[in-house]
């Protein structure tokens, strides 16, 4: 039989065909019946498993059994806890559960559908006494329902034995549908691929009659007339039909020579499933039907490689995809070798049941993983099965669409003075769409948008960008922070051949780092319009701005484009330069000019521009980016549309200066820069020296400083004595995405002069003191120069800006208190009592030291507090002035050496000794120390008296 020429068909479901009465037929309910392992064991990864579960499991008719030690069936509410302790969290013990299950299925009526999904990481707590058990527990599928047994083993522990014994009890379903879908390592990611790929089995499928009898397996002799939708089928005559409840339907056949790639690899997970559980629950090597079907799979295999000239079965599966190939060979190939290993697994697994490899000889491990062969997910099906904007299906749409635009546009072939061509292909765009039918054949074998932007060469400037956090979903969070000179236009497989980080040298060990393409076109492009506003294109604009192929955004394109031109008028003037300002206004002109949105918010920029700045146009924006303002006035200048250019600098200006604010309203405080002229700095200093006097210590001085700043510059100085500028790291942060180079760039090249940089302050006064509502309407006062005075008092704190002169000044202080404290003679009590007498004090209010020195007052007489009372804290912060410059209790130590009869050279020498660096350390002189040792020798006398 198997050399005969096959025909296959996948019997359709009647739901999809467009005839209504074919939806007619009954096919019954589906009921879901989940048997879940709670045990202690499954405490990892429960939380994974209930969110998906939860998320992915339709709950009309659903039944769902947690077991540990004994089942319990989830009632009004089916949702699983993601706290495992309320379902169990103890031993497994399986046999009781599928009891709990038996019990549940006799309510089940015998004309749904049953879809059984038993989840389990373990064996059964008593394995010896297990096939006992259940001998005498289970009794079956009795009723004989229609049930589709699904297995989901979790890691290592996974009982297959015990699961395929489970489905062959029960198993009365699609024997084509995988038996066991095995996660190897638990993670998030795990779980939510096989639920992604097990959905395809939550459906109810019909029982269909044939006209005649077909092989669901082309190596066994068993035939059948009744199958199951989605089932694939193998026959070798014609016409065959759907014939059952009075339906007469004609299927259309595959010949075997015809077979898609993907319905092969579909075909043979069937095919070595069925050998497989065959062999395991039989016990038997069935050589015959192993090496049959070998033959057949060989025979489809080499029809595949003559359709698509590959040996499959000789391939590498290290395959490293050449970029530099064309894109009709390059897709190809990366078609084939994205499903040839899976081909290559089937292949070999045969091969090896062939040679003897029983699945039963291997471990339970072992034994899953061979038989989830076909439910792998590799990491591109990944990459598909997490879109959830645009889905696999919408973008069949899509593709479509592109193919069709390609076949009906009317497109020049040849342009010498299109695009610039790659220097990695010698391509430009034009050239890889030149021909129809091979691009036609060439999109046949993208199957989703993962295929598209990996193998589809978008032809562009190479840039290096910053992309912002939110980037994904909002395009105008993307910076342009260079673009390539030398190796200016690549293409963007070989870009993302290098994970979007390519470094390109250009001479003397330099680099260029390149992480984006722009594609830019000139007016002699214009004919490839239809094309580059294709949904296919923006889609891959978005992938290239945000790295995102799960949605399609209209402003991705523009949002590059913009930005680019933010970059390039921040560059000296040259040819180059102005040629890329061309190129971004002539595609900008051929991708959006005509198109709704764009029309709707240039008129509205134009018109009304404070509401279209004020008013956000897209859901994704916190607020109007500044670049998409800009390319719009670019835009609407290049194109004559507006003759008041300085009008919208000023919108422009301020808005800019709005959103500075908003984001930090601390800008206020710092966004002044003062620059005196000598003079004044001299005069604002002898000012605050003359309020030492004032100051009990250095702190209080620095708060006198901060709190009067402001106020003197403002009431003690003219203006003409300081220049008030604004600070350069406002206006020129090139951190920011949007300083104001960016408008003196644009100012200079539409109106031909210099921006006056000067009249910023005044933009920066507006926005500070008017109110929202009128900022854009209420007129900017370029004149008053009080509105300066008015930004200096707001700001709190200008100190900041005068830090040097605060630091100088406080080094002044302290030079003048050591001054005015180098000396101080104590005190008699009668010497006291006259001085309070003669500076009007009272005496009894000051405390004298056995030293006499003050308690609670200085007792420096060219001190400002000379005498006067003190608390104890102030006092203590007063002498804390010193800072370390005063030798520690030293006249305390002068009086005791006084006092035990030492010279003023002994006592000099031992203070040297006592206290290191004296004198010079402390500010003072020998000179100065003998002097002092005579006041104290002096103070000595007088107590004596």
């Amino acid at each position: 039989m198997d050399q005969q020429k096959m025909n296959l068909i996948k019997i359709p479901f009647l739901d999809d065909l467009t005839n209504k009465d074919f939806k007619t037929q009954n096919k019954g309910a589906l009921t879901i019946i989940g048997v879940i392992d709670a045990s202690g064991s499954m405490s990892n990864c429960w939380q994974w498993l209930a969110n998906f579960w939860n998320k992915s499991i339709p709950k009309d008719n659903l039944i769902a059994i947690t077991f540990s030690n004994h089942p319990t069936v989830l009632k009004d509410n089916k949702d699983l806890s993601t706290d495992i302790s309320v379902h169990g969290g103890g031993g497994t013990e399986i046999v009781p559960a599928f009891v709990e299950f038996e019990k549940q299925l006799q309510n089940v009526p015998v004309e749904n559908n049953v879809t059984v999904i038993f989840i389990s990481d373990g064996q059964d707590n008593s394995v010896r006494s297990l096939d006992t058990r259940m001998k005498q527990s289970l009794k079956g599928n009795l009723q004989n329902h229609r049930i589709n047994f699904i297995c989901l083993g979790v890691e290592k522990g996974f009982p297959t034995n015990l699961s395929m014994n489970l489905r062959e009890l029960y198993h009365k379903g699609d024997p084509q549908i995988p038996a066991i879908y095995l996660i190897e390592y638990s993670s998030e990611q795990a779980f939510f691929n096989k639920f992604e790929t097990m959905k395809q089995y939550f459906y109810p499928a019909r029982v269909l009659k044939l006209n005649q009898f077909v092989n669901l397996y082309p190596y066994d002799e068993q035939i059948t007339k009744e199958v199951f939708e989605g089932q694939w089928c193998v026959f070798y005559k014609d016409d065959l039909r759907i014939i059952n409840d009075g339906l007469n339907i004609k299927l259309e056949c595959i010949q075997e020579e015809s077979i898609d790639i993907e319905d092969v690899i579909d075909i043979f997970r069937s095919w070595v499933q069925n050998l497989q559980l065959k062999i395991l629950q039989q016990k038997l090597q069935l050589p015959d039907q192993c090496e049959s079907c070998l033959s057949i799979m060989k025979r489809i295999v080499g029809h595949i490689n003559t359709k698509l000239g590959f040996d499959i079965l000789n391939l590498s599966l290290n395959y490293i995809p050449n970029q530099n190939k064309p894109f009709h060979q390059k897709v190809k190939e990366s078609f084939v070798y994205k499903y040839c290993s899976k081909i290559l697994y089937f292949v070999n697994e045969i091969e090896s049941l062939i040679k003897g490899v029983n699945p039963k000889q291997l471990n339970e491990f072992e034994q899953a993983k061979r038989l989830m062969i076909g439910t792998i997910t590799g990491k591109h099906l990944q990459k598909a099965l997490a879109l959830k904007g645009i889905t696999i299906q919408e973008f069949q749409t899509i593709k479509q669409e592109f193919v069709n635009i390609i076949k009906n546009s009317q497109f020049n072939q040849q342009n010498e003075q299109g695009q610039e061509r790659s220097v990695i292909t010698l391509e430009n765009q034009r050239d890889i769409l030149k021909d129809p039918i091979q691009m036609e054949e060439s999109m046949k074998y993208i199957k989703s948008q993962y295929d598209f932007v990996e193998t589809f060469p978008l032809i562009g400037h190479g840039i290096k960008v910053k992309r912002f956090e939110g980037c994904q979903v909002n395009p105008w969070l993307v910076h342009v922070l260079n673009f390539a000179k030398q190796n200016k236009i690549i293409d963007s497989s070989f870009l993302i051949k290098n994970n979007f980080q390519v470094q390109l040298n250009v001479g003397d060990q330099q680099q260029e780092e390149i992480n984006c393409i722009l594609p830019l076109y000139n007016p002699t492009d214009q004919d490839l319009q239809p094309i580059l506003r294709s949904r296919i294109i923006k889609l891959l604009m978005t992938f290239m701005v945000q790295q995102n192929v799960d949605t399609l955004y209209e402003e991705s394109y523009l949002a590059l484009l913009a930005n680019a031109l933010s970059y390039i008028l921040q560059q000296p003037d040259s040819q180059w330069k102005f040629e890329i300002l061309e190129l971004i206004y002539s595609t900008t002109k051929i991708v959006y000019a005509g198109t709704q949105q764009f029309e709707d918010y240039l008129n509205k920029i134009i018109n009304n521009t404070p509401q279209a700045l004020l008013e956000k146009d897209q859901a994704y924006e916190d607020f109007i980016s500044l670049p998409k303002v800009l390319i719009y006035l670019f835009y609407a200048f290049r194109s004559g549309l507006i003759e008041d250019f300085e009008k919208y600098i000023n919108f422009l200006i301020l808005y800019n200066f709005k959103i500075i604010y908003q984001s930090n309203p601390a800008i206020k405080n710092k966004c002044i820069k003062y620059q005196l002229e000598v003079e004044a700095e001299l005069q604002l200093k002898e000012y605050f020296i003359e309020k030492f006097s004032e100051c009990l210590y250095l702190k209080s001085f620095r708060t006198y400083f901060d709190q009067n700043i402001s106020k003197v510059l403002n009431e003690q100085f003219a203006q003409q004595k300081y220049v008030v500028q604004i600070n350069n790291d406002i206006l020129y942060n090139s951190d920011l995405k949007f300083n104001f180079k960016i408008v003196e760039g644009l100012y200079q090249l539409v109106l031909k002069k210099q921006f006056d940089k000067n009249q910023y302050i005044f933009y920066l006064n507006h926005v500070f003191n008017t109110d929202y509502q009128e900022l854009f309407t209420k007129p900017i006062d370029f004149k008053s120069y009080q509105q300066m005075n008015i930004i200096t008092a707001s700001n709190n704190k200008l100190i900041e800006q005068f830090a040097y002169l605060r630091d100088q000044l406080q080094d002044e202080y302290l030079k003048k208190f050591q001054e005015a404290h180098i000396i101080i003679a104590p005190l008699t009590n009668q010497e006291l009592i006259e001085e309070c007498k003669k500076n009007g004090i009272d005496s009894q209010k000051i405390f004298l030291t056995q030293s006499g020195l003050g308690l609670n007052c200085c007792f420096s007489k060219q001190c400002p507090f000379y005498l006067k009372v003190l608390s104890q804290e102030d006092f203590k912060k007063h002498l804390d002035n010193w800072q370390g410059f005063y030798p520690r209790r030293f006249h305390e130590f002068v009086k005791q050496q006084v006092q035990n009869g030492k010279t003023n050279d002994q006592i000099f020498e031992n203070a040297k000794t006592r206290y290191n660096g004296y004198p010079e350390k402390y500010g003072g002189t020998k000179d100065q120390s003998y002097q002092y040792f005579k006041i104290i020798r002096e103070f000595c006398e007088k107590l004596k008296q």
